[in-house]
């Protein structure tokens, strides 16, 4: 049986591996290894490629979240709508803002947020929320902003999974006050380590993020500190990195979703209940995730071990069951949905560059769990 990666950054990066060791070897030779011109340069082609005004390279995506919360002036006692089907980042970076998470359902096609559930979780204290774009579909846009709208509510995207991903031809990270993006090596436009990114067309917002990522310190006068900042810079070497693969973004994109189309035509006729792309949606996939009905998704996660084939489960325990998150007295909000797809997902295989063969080897063990 052929033994199938579940992902493999090498394949995917030789591609355009001599112009990342160029850009390395540039970057040494010039001493500029922190907020230098490569990370001025791959701002500028992020927001443009974004659609935003501005783009400011941060250390995580976490720490996207946490300053975009802070520069809208979200704060103690202020209540944060997220999902709970989502990693936990999203709330811990409200937590780290001083603020409450309050959790909402998703929908049970897209495991995004559900705009429904987000008018039920609505209070008094609500002042932002944060929809998240799971597995690289963007969530219900143009029904979330309209709550917003009518709400006044702050909108901070989570799109560290969704880079290149549209939703009415917008692309993820220009719907909201902010948008957030993580280059973590797997992400669709993954770095070679930690990284993150905030896009925003508001000045305020922009000036903020600049000063909490660099310690505080005044841009107009780099020795007064008049912010409580982090060390939270993306390097130039991450940032040049960057820059050569944005250039390879959309090929990709357009990779995963031939790999995602040929999962769905060669797992058509199993139980399996497979990805669901919404109308006004272009998916990117940075995750392939499948329902497995009956009770039967850890019987064949083993399964698909024993033949070569890994998988993960994104995610068992969502974000209101984790240990730290229980600790607090949170507002609660049913969630049915979610209780439901935590014991159904199960992640495939699915990477740019990924072969047919190694798709049909995935699909045949599926097959052959399922006895057909």
């Amino acid at each position: 049986m052929m033994k199938v990666p579940y992902f493999d950054l090498a394949r995917s990066h030789q591609k355009f591996f001599d112009q990342a060791q160029s850009a390395f070897d540039r970057i040494l030779k010039s001493g500029a290894y922190i907020l230098g011109p490569a990370l001025k340069d791959l701002e500028a082609e992020f927001a443009a490629y974004i659609g935003t005004k501005y783009a400011l390279g941060v250390g995580s995506g976490t720490d996207a979240l946490t300053f975009s919360l802070k520069a809208l002036d979200i704060k103690k006692g202020d209540e944060v709508i997220v999902p709970s089907f989502t990693f936990t980042s999203t709330a811990l970076a409200v937590i780290h803002a001083g603020a409450i998470p309050v959790f909402a359902d998703v929908d049970e096609e897209t495991f995004n947020l559900d705009p429904r559930s987000v008018t039920q979780a609505l209070s008094r204290k609500t002042r932002a929320m944060i929809p998240v774009h799971l597995f690289g579909q963007c969530a219900n846009m143009t029904a979330l902003m309209t709550i917003a709208k009518q709400k006044k509510l702050k909108v901070v995207e989570d799109a560290c999974q969704a880079h290149g991903a549209l939703w009415n031809k917008t692309m993820a990270g220009a719907f909201g006050h902010a948008g957030c993006f993580s280059f973590y090596p797997t992400k669709n436009l993954g770095g070679v380590g930690d990284g993150g990114m905030v896009t925003t067309s508001d000045e305020k917002i922009m000036r903020r993020v600049i000063q909490y990522r660099n310690l505080g310190k005044g841009i107009d006068d780099p020795f007064v500190h008049d912010e409580i900042g982090w060390t939270s810079r993306l390097d130039s070497i991450q940032a040049a990195f960057l820059s050569i693969k944005l250039k390879f973004l959309d090929e990709l994109n357009r990779e995963r979703r031939a790999v995602a189309e040929m999962y769905h035509k060669k797992l058509a006729r199993t139980p399996l209940c497979l990805p669901h792309e919404a109308r006004d949606a272009y998916h990117v996939y940075h995750l392939y995730v499948v329902r497995v009905p009956d009770g039967k998704r850890d019987a064949l996660k083993e399964h698909l071990a024993k033949e070569g084939i890994p998988t993960m489960v994104h995610y068992a325990t969502p974000v209101h069951a984790q240990p730290i998150i229980k600790k607090n007295k949170l507002r609660k909000i049913k969630l049915p949905v979610t209780e439901k797809l935590r014991g159904e997902v199960l992640t495939l295989p699915l990477f740019p560059g990924m072969t047919e063969p190694e798709i049909d080897a995935v699909a045949a063990s599926v097959k052959r769990f399922f006895g057909d």
